[in-house]
């Protein structure tokens, strides 16, 4: 019987592709109950971590959201979608990603500022984040008839939590004119943080 030692190579390139791809899907599950088995015994397969750039799953959601103040009443808050739908091809291509991503970094940036400072809001108001997305609210979102000024408020929610926890407001802006600088004028100049 003759073996044809071309398939036989294939078939085990093959066969060791597919289970080291097995074994890295199931090396990045979060739970890690995995993770032992793949590195005991005599047959320790070796994967590549993914995990590394984000070992603490987010278990918290960021929501922005708005309200502009009419003859110096306030109106109700909007939430400013930060997330969109993604369509079929954003694995490949994702360019609207980027205003998105811009708005997520702009409240992170403004959320460090504001932990940093406490109670504090003034300094957070020279931060770049807190001006970029004052900015964004000011010249891209609709506003109400009459409305002068408008505020943000930056809250997390919390998926998984008990009801009891399940929104919780971080922080919430000076209130800053629809047109000109957001920025108080009474504002430090530089931020310490």
């Amino acid at each position: 019987m003759k073996v044809d030692t071309e398939r036989v190579k294939i078939a085990a390139v093959t066969t060791s592709l597919a289970t080291w791809l097995v074994a890295t899907a199931v090396a990045q599950i979060p739970e890690q109950r995995f993770d032992g088995l793949l590195r005991r015994g005599k047959v320790r397969i070796p994967t590549p971590n993914w995990r590394f750039f984000g070992p603490n799953p987010g278990v918290k959601d960021n929501h922005l959201l708005y309200r502009d103040l009419v003859d110096g009443k306030p109106g109700e808050w909007t939430e400013v979608p930060i997330v969109q739908d993604r369509p079929w091809y954003a694995l490949a291509w994702n360019a609207r990603n980027r205003s998105p991503k811009a708005l997520f970094d702009a409240t992170q940036h403004a959320l460090t500022y504001a932990v940093a400072f406490g109670s504090e809001v003034l300094p957070v108001t020279t931060a770049t984040g807190y001006r970029l997305l004052a900015r964004y609210i000011q010249l891209h979102l609709p506003h109400a008839e009459g409305a002068s000024h408008s505020q943000f408020m930056l809250l997390h929610s919390y998926p998984t939590s008990p009801e009891d926890r399940h929104i919780e407001p971080v922080f919430v802006s000076m209130e800053f004119p629809l047109e000109g600088d957001v920025t108080p004028a009474d504002a430090p100049s530089r931020p310490a943080a």
